[in-house]
């Protein structure tokens, strides 16, 4: 008896120290905290029932509700062939991370309407995304001449990048240069800069990585610490290359 006994004791404090472990990683309220180590195993029950159980059960029912949508959505586009409910259900699909299948519903959603630049810029990185950088920056390129301001430059600049990641550095450059003639992009000045390496034109490197570092001078100190990377990296590349010209 005493064996099963220490079984018991066992298993039980076993499954306190597991609900307190999860119960820390998932930030819960001090309360819950208190009621595991106050109240042992009952505590680590109610825990259990009331708020991992509710937990599961509430997800469950938001993939139910996912779900429902998405098969509205798709009798909608069935019926009405809009490209509205095929950008919803790419939108739907692109949240979840699965990229092949949005891409498949934005598409069609372009299909059905070519003036829809939300579908077409979620078209676009979808295309990004599955690595497909030059079909990408094709998608990007007709947005782009339709309004070059779209999302406040990004698409622009997506378009820079889609061309550089598919080795087209000429286009790239190009593109870069135009983004710079109406907006600072911190990565867009890095990058730039080293496609310039690339092409041997080292002086025009330096002049970028010093319009970026001149740029962060004013930035509030939130918006320092979001482009901090591309300032420290610009950093580094004038001290190892500044000396070969003019000191700043």
């Amino acid at each position: 008896m005493s064996g099963e006994l220490s079984i018991i004791v066992v298993a039980s404090l076993a499954f306190q120290i597991w609900m307190f472990i999860d119960c820390l990683k998932s930030q819960q309220k001090f309360f819950w905290v208190a009621m595991i180590v106050l109240f042992g195993p009952f505590g680590a029950a109610s825990y259990l029932f009331f708020v991992k159980l509710s937990e599961n059960n509430g997800k469950l029912k938001l993939k139910v509700r996912d779900t429902e949508e998405v098969e509205n959505l798709k009798t909608l586009a069935e019926l009405h062939g809009k490209a509205f409910h095929y950008n919803e259900l790419g939108d739907i699909h692109r949240n979840r991370g699965e990229l092949k299948r949005a891409k498949e519903y934005y598409e069609k959603a372009v299909a059905k309407d070519k003036d829809m630049l939300s579908a077409q810029y979620s078209l676009a990185k979808c295309l990004h995304g599955l690595g497909k950088y030059l079909e990408a920056a094709y998608v990007l390129e007709d947005l782009v001449a339709k309004d070059r301001k779209y999302d406040y430059g990004n698409a622009l600049f997506g378009l820079a990048e889609s061309y550089r990641m598919a080795k087209n550095d000429d286009k790239a450059i190009k593109v870069y240069e135009d983004l710079f003639k109406a907006y600072s992009s911190f990565r867009g000045y890095y990058e730039y800069a080293m496609l310039l390496v690339k092409k041997g034109r080292l002086e025009d490197a330096i002049t970028s990585m010093r319009t970026l570092i001149k740029n962060a001078g004013s930035l509030p100190d939130y918006k320092y610490q979001q482009e901090k990377i591309w300032i420290d990296k610009a950093h580094k590349f004038l001290n190892r290359y500044q000396k070969k010209l003019d000191p700043l």
